[in-house]
């Protein structure tokens, strides 16, 4: 017989932990995407089909915080099982992957492309965009989501000069290592396109009160990848309830090793129209379908402290131990399809932007930039 001391539980199996949504911020909320990606993968029930194991062991220490709740070993270690499923948002894997997977596939969505191109030489800039997805609405699971940052620098060149004025080529790509709070990696994309004037204003035409900029057809390929790892001690804090009225506070601190990676390549097909109202405003709008190839993938390894409060004197004792290794991956939807409309300031040369992107049901970003002619 086992140990009354050592538990090990093998997720995938069992009791289903609750319903939770797992959401991946940007910048400072990046812990809570990694404690929220981290769960997902260590307690994801048998549906999410991720390789996951938790084994939670508890010293003499836990075994008396136990008494102390009025309650046995093994129920101390199924309640604190409990709090950590709820503490860390837990839901499937497979929608939380094929969450983020699509959410760094839209990132570099229409970062690249000028969709109110009235230039006829070459124009340059750059552009921020946060774009989000969401996985399961239609499928009955519970909903996963995942949120991706990011920044690019492109240029265009209209062919006009070399006899092609209904052509345009863009080129687009960034690539940075940071670190954002508990995560340090690298985030790259790049994409190409070519830009087909359908229709497109005569030369010489007046820009001053209403200009029609045309019908446009746009196709190219995109490709994007994260890599981040854990920088940093994992910290989560959630209380536990005894039969006895008495409580406790558990802090549970993993450390080891967390890789989140995604890969995508993208080529989208897009129709646009666009407007100048007064010279100095613009507006576009228009859609398209996107054929999407890649990989998210995760594996955990991680080793976690357990400490808690004891309610007797109310001083801090270790606990125990829990020890976490599991791995996913998942592809993003295969096809799909988006939306999107801009507005724009002109300023002679200078043109900024604030434009946004959505897929119906399962996404959106939102993207601000400046571009220049040259």
């Amino acid at each position: 017989m086992k140990n009354a001391a050592t538990v090990g539980t093998r997720r995938g199996g069992g009791r289903s932990p609750p319903a939770a949504v797992p959401i991946a911020y940007a910048g400072g909320m990046v812990r809570r995407f990694v404690l929220s990606a981290f769960a997902v993968l260590a307690l994801a029930p048998t549906a999410a089909r991720a390789d996951g194991d938790v084994t939670i062991t508890l010293n003499p220490d836990g075994q008396q915080l136990a008494t102390e709740l009025g309650i046995d070993t093994a129920e101390l270690e199924r309640r604190v099982e409990e709090e950590i499923a709820d503490a860390y948002d837990t839901a499937n894997v497979d929608g939380f992957l094929r969450a983020f997977a699509n959410a760094t596939s839209f990132a570099n969505r229409g970062v690249g492309v000028d969709y109110a191109p009235l230039f006829r030489g070459l124009e340059i800039g750059a552009t921020a965009n946060l774009a989000a997805a969401v996985d399961g609405l239609e499928e009955g699971q519970d909903p996963a989501g995942g949120v991706a940052p990011n920044v690019s620098l492109m240029g265009g060149l209209s062919l006009s000069r070399w006899g092609h004025d209904k052509i345009v080529i863009y080129g687009n790509g960034f690539h940075r290592r940071g670190k954002l709070d508990q995560l340090s990696g690298s985030i790259t994309n790049v994409g190409l396109h070519g830009q087909y004037h359908l229709l497109y204003p005569a030369p010489g035409a007046s820009t001053l009160l209403f200009l029609w900029s045309g019908l446009h057809l746009t196709a190219g390929f995109e490709w994007s990848r994260w890599a981040f790892g854990i920088d940093d001690v994992i910290t989560r804090e959630f209380a536990v309830d005894g039969d006895n009225g008495a409580s406790t506070t558990v802090t549970a601190a993993a450390t080891g090793a967390f890789e989140l990676s995604s890969n995508s390549m993208t080529i989208p097909i897009e129709i646009t129209t666009s407007a100048r109202v007064l010279y100095f405003a613009g507006i576009y709008f228009g859609g398209g379908v996107d054929v999407q190839v890649g990989r998210a993938r995760a594996q955990a390894s991680l080793d976690g402290r357990l400490t808690a409060i004891r309610p007797s004197d109310g001083t801090s004792v270790d606990m125990g131990s829990a020890v976490i290794t599991a791995s996913g991956e998942k592809s993003p939807s295969p096809l799909a399809y988006h939306l999107l409309a801009g507005l724009e300031l002109n300023l002679w040369r200078l043109k900024t932007f604030l434009q946004a992107t959505v897929v119906p049901v399962d996404g959106a970003s939102l993207a601000f930039g400046l571009r220049m002619k040259i």
